[in-house]
């Protein structure tokens, strides 16, 4: 599948995750397919090859975010055909989160979301990714603008939808253009409903968004993918209007972990091995601009993000959190500086044919 047979999806979990990890036979890499139930494996393999090691190993930021990019993509073009299928996921190809066969559905509900928001959106939005719902703590508004940051097949922007009504949108913002097009078309299945949803390809490190836009940024397990996040934090202080809020759930690192892990490739795409120390957010907030900064862990995440790496420990130094903000209402602000509009159709819809 162009993987070289090492690395077909990684699943990041029940939380930004359900990335599908398999590996290669001998490869000895670090996550193996689940016990034998349903065909599957688990356990980390032995004697990891040097060349192994090195395949695994992420050493440029640009290496990083093309490792990303790959593994989304993946993820987007399997989980369409899937869903298509109508099997949910279920598959004998080992994951991450624990279950050879684990259902996006289940996995999402243990998230936070339920089970009627989640059968009120687009089938194929749902991909079993994230750690945690952002609608819990955004307090949507109608008439809000609402950005997501890495909004995937759309999954929280179809929610906020009918929050925002009336007089409200919402913007959903990702790199890898397989995901943007698979959340494209979960709009055109029912465009009456999301007319006012639109999906923008882009870097959260240069969101293409105007000035003072959004009334609420939410981003559900992305920001650790990120390799600038300070410019992340920039930019969302920018497209904030004043009083704008920040309503994210990210993986954290409350103990700082071993240089290894921190390259690892399936960590970092897993969104384990790419996260930042808590207090570094809390500067990194601050020097944007951002007032009222709260950080609160999520008690019992520790066992979820165990079962997305088993046998690797890393669930003794990351976890999940709640991560809330606010740009001060003083802040300066020209109610002429947005020019920002939504897209027409007519230019993210080919003429003639179908996202």
């Amino acid at each position: 599948d162009g993987h070289g047979g090492r690395l077909w999806s990684f699943l990041a979990g029940a939380g930004a995750f359900f990335v599908l990890g398999r590996l290669s036979k001998g490869s000895g890499a670090l996550f193996a397919e689940k016990a034998k139930r349903n065909g599957g494996s688990c356990g980390p393999s032995r004697g990891m090859s040097t060349k192994a090691k090195s395949d695994n190993v992420l050493t440029t930021d640009e290496e990083t975010k093309q490792a990303i990019r790959e593994v989304y993509g993946s993820v987007a073009r399997t989980g369409s055909s899937l869903v298509a299928q109508g099997s949910h996921g279920k598959q004998a190809t080992a994951s991450c989160c624990g279950e050879a066969d684990a259902d996006p559905l289940e996995l999402a509900k243990q998230l936070g979301y339920t089970e009627e928001e989640l059968k009120s959106v687009p089938e194929g939005s749902n991909m079993g990714l994230g750690c945690g719902n952002t609608r819990t703590i955004a307090n949507y508004k109608p008439g809000d603008v609402v950005v997501d940051l890495g909004s995937g097949g759309g999954l929280d922007a179809f929610i906020a939808a009918p929050f925002l009504l009336p007089g409200g949108r919402a913007i959903g913002i990702d790199m890898t253009p397989d995901m943007v097009h698979k959340a494209r078309a979960n709009r055109l299945t029912d465009l009456k409903k999301y007319k006012h949803c639109e999906f923008r390809l882009g870097e959260i490190e240069h969101i293409p968004v105007g000035d003072n836009t959004a009334t609420c940024i939410v981003s559900n397990c992305v920001i650790n993918l990120s390799t600038s996040k300070q410019s992340v934090f920039n930019e969302a202080f920018r497209i904030l209007r004043p009083g704008g809020r920040l309503a994210i759930s990210d993986i954290v690192m409350f103990k700082e972990m071993p240089d290894e892990m921190k390259k690892d490739k399936r960590l970092v795409c897993g969104c384990m091995g790419g996260c930042a120390m808590i207090s570094d957010l809390k500067d990194m907030m601050t020097k944007a601009g951002f007032t009222e900064i709260s950080i609160k862990e999520k008690k019992g995440f520790s066992e979820i993000i165990k079962g997305w790496a088993p046998d690797t420990g890393v669930e003794n130094y990351v976890t999940s959190c709640w991560i809330e903000a606010v740009k001060p209402e003083d802040a300066t602000f020209d109610p002429k500086a947005s020019l920002d509009t939504p897209t027409p159709d007519s230019e993210i819809k080919p003429k003639g044919k179908s996202l």
